[in-house]
């Protein structure tokens, strides 16, 4: 799948003006991870990986030329919804609008792509409920095991369980 390259204004009362969101490059993952800081770049070659193989699209978010944030996307035909996911913000962009701006963005791509919804999994102690619960998300069902896997750049892998909330948004058309 394509994604058309996008710019969304950000609005928080931070110095953001404006955010490219767009499908990230092999070449951008060192990048990526010296600015995911929480991330290894052996997690986001993963993520590369998984993204030849048809399991997700990468996009990231570039800010006057530096990658400030990620995020996933996965069209689910079953459900007729768009899955975000994997959603990550560079510590020193965190509470400036970033994380806001690669959510519309998603919710963006689902509406042009006709969809019905964009649903998440969060960790229930995870303070980015709030964020999404604020873009319009509302809990669904009870919470999950929710599991992945984290690759370190020394070559460890450590499968990661958390108990999880879904929540959900129509997209209207």
């Amino acid at each position: 799948m394509h994604l058309e390259q996008g710019n969304v204004r950000a609005r928080s009362a931070s110095s953001i003006e404006s955010l490219t969101i767009r499908p990230l490059l092999a070449s951008e993952i060192p990048a990526l991870a010296a600015s995911i800081e929480e991330m290894s770049a052996a997690q986001f070659e993963n993520r590369w990986r998984e993204q030849e193989n048809g399991y997700r699209e990468l996009l990231v978010a570039e800010l006057d030329g530096e990658l400030v944030g990620t995020v996933s996307i996965r069209h689910s035909i079953a459900q007729q919804a768009l899955h975000l996911f994997a959603l990550e913000v560079g510590l020193s962009w965190r509470r400036r609008g970033v994380g806001s701006a690669i959510v519309a963005h998603v919710l963006e791509e689902a509406r042009r792509r006709r969809l019905r919804s964009v649903y998440l999994e969060v960790r229930v102690d995870n303070p980015a409920r709030k964020l999404y619960h604020r873009l319009g998300f509302r809990r669904v069902g009870k919470p999950f095991l929710n599991a992945w896997w984290r690759f370190g750049d020394d070559g460890s892998q450590r499968r990661v369980e958390e108990l999880s909330f879904r929540m959900v948004r129509r997209v209207s058309r």
